[in-house]
């Protein structure tokens, strides 16, 4: 997504005062604000390493591509204000593990973090409350958080998506836990995946604004505590080149 653009429409809504207001908002316990996993295997997706395939053109350079892009742009500061307002049990509880006087403001932030990521799902013509593009999306803001605001181009987001898709597809034991987990479960860990992952993506514009390095630190340890407890693996192993090809290695 143009983060760039949604992050001024953030301002604007009055959400995000200040890049510091992020990066000190981080949580009292990290390791409280990744739920333990509900479905059997997930976190054992990335146990073997994976190689970058080699991606065909695919839809991302046509009128998909295209498509994908323009919906993203059409957010709206109406858009934000609403989400904002939503109320979400997962929002409540991921923002409680943040110092008390920034919960409301996480919470928020959270809450627009979900709206984005459903935004996604409608660009990328993707089922409501999809897992693996949920995972895409969190792998895409750990990775752009680490390496320091790094992006790729919005229409190869639709490579990650198809990338990852296809490997929870083809792990045995993931899909069976995915078929064998309650709805709820399932729920909570799009919702976690959800506002985890664009959240750490919202980090890109601080670091255009040049933050100075204690703050490029506490970022990025963030996203390696992240990654850490979601899949155990090290976050320098996380790779996603500019055609949105990921490995693992």
């Amino acid at each position: 997504m143009n983060i760039r653009l949604l992050l001024s429409r953030l301002l604007l809504a009055g959400f995000l005062s200040t890049c510091s207001t992020m990066i000190n908002s981080a949580p009292v316990n990290r390791t409280a604000a990744t739920p333990g996993f509900l479905v059997d295997g997930f976190d054992q997706l990335f146990e073997q390493p994976v190689m970058a395939p080699t991606i065909s053109p695919l839809e991302s350079s046509g009128e998909a591509g295209k498509r994908f892009v323009e919906q993203l742009s059409t957010i709206t500061p109406q858009d934000i204000q609403a989400a904002a307002n939503n109320k979400s049990l997962s929002a409540v509880q991921l923002a409680g593990n943040f110092p008390e006087a920034n919960r409301a403001n996480m919470e928020k932030i959270f809450n627009i973090a979900l709206f984005v990521q459903k935004r996604i799902e409608q660009a990328a013509r993707a089922p409501e409350g999809d897992i693996p593009t949920a995972t895409a999306s969190f792998l895409y803001g750990i990775w752009s958080a680490y390496n320091e605001g790094a992006e790729i181009p919005e229409q190869n987001l639709l490579h990650l998506h198809k990338q990852v898709g296809q490997m929870i597809a083809s792990n045995q034991a993931l899909s069976q836990g995915l078929e064998n987990a309650s709805p709820a479960d399932r729920q909570k860990l799009y919702e976690y995946l959800a506002m985890t992952g664009n959240w750490m993506v919202m980090f890109q514009d601080t670091f255009k604004k040049g933050p100075d390095q204690k703050v490029v630190t506490n970022i990025k340890n963030i996203a390696r505590e992240l990654l850490q407890a979601s899949f155990k693996i090290d976050v320098e192993k996380l790779r996603i080149s500019q055609d949105g090809q990921l490995s693992m290695l």
